[in-house]
């Protein structure tokens, strides 16, 4: 039976969404379902494939000391007609010739992503040849993925989908990224080996690691891949209790600090890393982000946890979960069924990469797009909810005299609007927008001048203006602007305590 881990992460990637390349919408974004619903689907999936692998015919595979290989004849091979070449050489004489494991593979899929933390976690040798393509297979737009599907064929997952890698062992077709995973987690995958401990292998990384656990005032760290809720969940998690911790995030689904980690806690499915100081000084691997839920982690635990680190409770982080006033995070999606707004899983404009899809609009203006120099894919979303970036928001009230009408009616909804996005955290996304100069008062200040419109009580408004001044702190073009004065007044009649 195959490893329920690597069962979810292919069930992850059917669900996967890639969107258009228009810059407003999640064109990399990865798209999880809520982790109670992965798993339900799981344990549905393992029935399903135990049936389906009991009563599944032997076909032609054979057994090698690289384990299971399926054996292609030429025949076989010559039906799919010439082999295209793929960085110079013919793909069928590459599998032939690569000795040793060898991937081929879209590299920010993460079936391709599964294999390559699966050997790195061994520290196996391999070779990685990447090709180009989108997440749907279609035919006809990759030469190389048509040849490929149609010499491999079993290449899917149990529902049908073509994945977007396909591994070889001595030229050997050992399956997609997820099933050779399996083969190496379970041994049945050999490669030669370095022989070199995860230090020795990724020794910039392991001193990145060494430098943060060596820090003394360091009782928490919390290392994570932005992309997966893992991470969000555990920013969240310390966050609501202003746990001082520290660490690194990426962006990049091919980090080698992630892989380093990954090597050195047994975890290649992991990508998110949060670590306690003990007691006695040493450090715990606590586990990843999705260890950190509410319905994961007891309050009782966690506290002791935090407790027993020493860490401070005395910092206030910005929470992805809380929003421009303080509260709660509200979903900007109001249609469960509405799987278009450029929202994450749960519904909340809370993305932390890519375009930063902080902005939830209440009814997206149909020139959005179009005016912000992408498609006009935005006329299929007009007067709808919709998550956009912080960038195009920006750019669009920067430009606000090309569609004044719009510029002045354009509402965000704000109590789903999350507290980061008033943080220099994102200063470069408010100052340009994929090359396009906007003008970060114009942006930040209509977005708060709303905001405040729509706050109904005082304590709303008092949160809002926290987070506009301490941004305005550490932006100088913010600060003492001659356009903010209006809202600044505003700001200061407002009678706020130290609580609020």
């Amino acid at each position: 039976m195959r490893s329920s881990k690597l069962i979810l992460a292919a069930r992850m990637e059917e669900f996967m969404e890639i969107e258009s390349s228009d810059h407003d919408r999640r064109h990399t974004a990865v798209r999880v379902l809520p982790r109670k619903l992965l798993l339900t689907s799981a344990l549905a999936f393992l029935l399903v494939f135990c049936a389906v692998a009991a009563t599944r015919s032997s076909g032609p595979d054979v057994r090698g000391i690289h384990g299971t290989a399926h054996a292609i004849s030429a025949a076989e091979l010559a039906s799919c007609g010439s082999a295209p070449e793929l960085d110079g050489e013919g793909l069928d004489s590459l599998i032939q010739h690569t000795s040793g494991v060898l991937i081929v593979g879209i590299p920010e899929m993460r079936c391709t992503q599964a294999m390559v933390a699966a050997l790195q976690s061994k520290g196996m040798d391999y070779t990685l040849k990447e090709f180009k393509g989108s997440f749907q297979y279609t035919p006809g737009v990759s030469d190389i993925w048509d040849w490929l599907h149609c010499s491999y064929p079993d290449d899917k997952t149990s529902g049908g989908m073509v994945m977007h890698s396909y591994v070889f062992a001595e030229g050997k077709f050992q399956g997609q990224g997820f099933a050779a995973a399996e083969k190496v987690q379970q041994g049945l995958l050999s490669a030669p080996s370095s022989g070199k401990s995860c230090e020795e292998r990724f020794m910039d990384e392991a001193d990145v690691l060494k430098q943060y656990q060596t820090a003394s005032k360091n009782k928490v760290l919390l290392f994570g891949w932005l992309a997966c809720p893992c991470t969000a969940i555990a920013q969240t998690r310390l966050a609501s209790e202003s746990v001082c911790y520290e660490g690194r995030t990426w962006a990049n689904p091919n980090s080698q600090l992630m892989a380093y980690l990954q090597c050195k806690e047994g975890k290649p499915d992991d990508h998110s890393f949060v670590y306690f100081r003990t007691e006695q000084g040493s450090w715990d691997f606590v586990g990843n982000g999705f260890d950190f839920d509410n319905d994961a982690m007891p309050q009782e635990r966690f506290a002791s946890v935090v407790a027993a680190s020493g860490a401070a409770t005395t910092c206030k982080h910005a929470n992805i979960k809380v929003n421009v006033f303080g509260t709660p995070l509200e979903e900007c999606r109001t249609d469960p069924g509405d799987m278009a707004g450029s929202w994450q899983d749960d519904g909340t404009c809370s993305e932390q990469i890519g375009g930063i899809h902080e902005i939830c609009i209440e009814r997206l203006p149909a020139d959005f797009s179009s005016e912000t120099h992408q498609s006009a894919w935005s006329e299929e979303r007009a007067d709808q909810r919709h998550c956009v970036c912080v960038g195009a928001w920006s750019l669009y009230m920067t430009d606000a005299a090309k569609h004044p009408q719009n510029a002045k009616t354009i509402m965000p909804h704000c109590k789903a609007i999350p507290e980061t996005a008033l943080t220099a955290r994102y200063l470069h996304n408010w100052k340009d927008w994929n090359g396009y100069p906007a003008n970060i008062v114009q942006g930040v200040g209509k977005l708060v001048e709303r905001c405040l419109d729509q706050a109904g009580s005082a304590k709303l408004k008092c949160g809002l203006r926290q987070r506009f001044e301490a941004l305005s702190g550490e932006v100088p073009d913010l600060k003492g602007s001659s356009d903010l004065q209006g809202l600044e007044q505003r700001l200061q009649q407002l009678s706020c305590s130290p609580e609020d």
